[in-house]
């Protein structure tokens, strides 16, 4: 899918909507854009990763995609619902039901203005029951196009690969997607793994963990990793894993209007 002309020269191409004029985003939706919409939270991620990390990681992964899919990104929206570590600042600003209308009322105002094809880029895992709602609401609509990326859960072969084990919150994932984005948000001083790990318990809840970086399989080699260069690796497989997935799912859109496979 290529994206309409522009009249400035960019090395890299502007894709973030707030960024971009009413007659080039007025091209892009009569090209058949997709748009990728960023959701996170702000929530404590141990002591090494900025509070922002979830919405940091999504919107990075949008812009590449955006990039990669001759699409658009739309700003994040960085109030989630925060649930393990809601009492430890800043955490949970919205309750479930409302957060998912607000989701849904923009998707809406989206496809209102025309765009048919919506990616939500997801980065936190407080949103997914709400947003599970929304997309059984939205799908029974036949005019929009949707998908949804949980990007963690997609990256979790690849850091088996880079790492050799999964991490959780905090953890070895979201600290290679912070390294190889904002490497100058990452404190690597600050992670003390005695202090910070803690791998969360079925039979034992407990508000706040006595630990951020939640271990969830308790396994070592998810600890946080501060390598530039398998952050990267780790980044880009996870991107071109993505982009696979997104370019088999846009190739079917055609099915939208009632057709079968192209």
């Amino acid at each position: 899918m290529s994206m309409p002309s522009r009249t400035h020269s960019a090395t890299v191409p502007e894709v973030r909507l707030d960024r971009l004029t009413t007659p080039y985003i007025s091209q892009c939706i009569a090209a058949g854009s997709p748009l990728f919409f960023p959701v996170g939270t702000l929530e404590a991620h141990g002591r090494h990763l900025p509070v922002g990390t979830d919405t940091l990681c999504a919107e990075g992964v949008a812009i590449e995609l955006a990039r990669r899919l001759g699409g658009l990104c739309a700003p994040p929206f960085s109030y989630g619902l925060t649930n393990l570590l809601a009492q430890t600042a800043p955490g949970s600003f919205y309750p479930e039901e409302m957060w998912g209308e607000f989701i849904e009322t923009t998707l809406r105002g989206f496809r209102r203005h025309g765009f048919r094809t919506i990616v939500v880029v997801n980065g936190h895992g407080g949103n997914r029951p709400p947003l599970q709602g929304v997309v059984r609401r939205l799908v029974r609509e036949r005019e929009t196009a949707l998908c949804v990326i949980h990007w963690w859960k997609l990256a979790e072969p690849v850091a088996q690969r880079i790492y050799g084990g999964l991490g959780g919150h905090a953890a070895v994932e979201e600290t290679a997607a912070m390294v190889a984005l904002h490497p100058e948000t990452v404190v690597p001083a600050q992670y003390a793994p005695e202090n910070d790990d803690y791998q969360p318990d079925e039979g034992f809840w407990c508000f706040p963990p006595p630990g951020e970086v939640l271990l969830y399989g308790g396994d070592p080699k998810g600890r946080p990793d501060f390598s530039p260069e398998r952050a990267r690796a780790f980044f880009d497989e996870t991107l071109v894993d993505l982009e696979t997935r997104l370019k088999r799912w846009l190739h079917a859109l055609p099915r939208l209007d009632g057709g079968l496979r192209p």
